[in-house]
């Protein structure tokens, strides 16, 4: 039996991250993609699944569901041999400490899952004209990031992160911004694997199209989306999704 991929759908959790998400995960890793909830978690509905995707959106509300009982299974789950991938305010929450600065307000604090050994630091305004993170376009951005192997290719960024590891970090990198701080990182704990990530590789045309591109009726902020809605084509993010897969057939 092919084991179902979860997809954290809940307080915090962007609709077309999770949209995309569920388009993405048959495409490219070929496993049943289901929605998940913070409840759903705290019953155990993850010990039948190989991958939990927490999407982007907004750390906060994660914690406030997840806080406690939550966080213990999801971090069971990966050390008994489960995956995790966290995509911008995912991967913000799944290390060990948060540094983020927005419009108008920051976010700082440990966060108990844990599963990087280090900091996630953003918004990252050196990318976006020194626009700190908020709901508007000037606040993204399509950033070339170098691959691990050397490939460079374009990423959607919005808000996300940089990974600082501390001293006794155990991880790889598996991306990096121009600056050379770190994109993505990977790692394992017990059984099991995690994958982080800044950049959203996950968005799919079709989702951008709608919720972004159709709902603008300011010519100039829809030309800006249609610009960045360009670059999700049917190779875009297939280097990770691909890496993923080798990953899971592993763990």
């Amino acid at each position: 039996m092919v084991k179902p991929v979860y997809i954290y759908c809940d307080e915090g959790s962007s609709e077309i991250g999770v949209q995309s998400l569920l388009l993405a995960v048959e495409q490219y890793l070929q496993h049943p993609a289901c929605l998940i909830n913070a409840e759903q978690i705290i019953q155990g509905k993850l010990s039948d699944g190989c991958l939990l995707i927490m999407p982007g959106g907004a750390d906060l509300p994660y914690c406030k569901k997840l806080n406690g009982e939550g966080n213990r299974k999801i971090r069971h789950f990966v050390e008994q041999g489960g995956a995790y991938l966290g995509i911008c305010a995912g991967a913000y929450y799944g290390c060990a400490e948060l540094d983020f600065i927005g419009l108008d307000y920051t976010v700082k604090g440990s966060r108990e899952l844990s599963l990087f050994n280090g900091v996630a630091k953003g918004s990252l305004p050196k990318f976006t004209n020194g626009k700190l993170y908020d709901e508007g376009v000037e606040s993204k951005a399509m950033i070339e990031i170098t691959l691990a192997e050397g490939e460079k290719t374009m990423f959607y960024y919005h808000g996300g992160c940089c990974f600082e590891p501390t001293p006794k970090a155990v991880y790889r990198p598996l991306a990096y911004y121009p600056d050379g701080s770190f994109t993505m990182v990977e790692g394992y704990l017990g059984q099991g694997y995690y994958l982080l990530s800044g950049v959203h590789f996950e968005l799919q045309a079709v989702i951008y199209q709608q919720k972004f591109v159709n709902c603008c009726e300011d010519r100039e902020i829809k030309a800006k989306e249609e610009t960045i809605c360009a670059y999700f084509d049917k190779n875009y993010g297939l280097q990770i999704w691909q890496h993923l897969k080798r990953r899971l057939n592993q763990v």
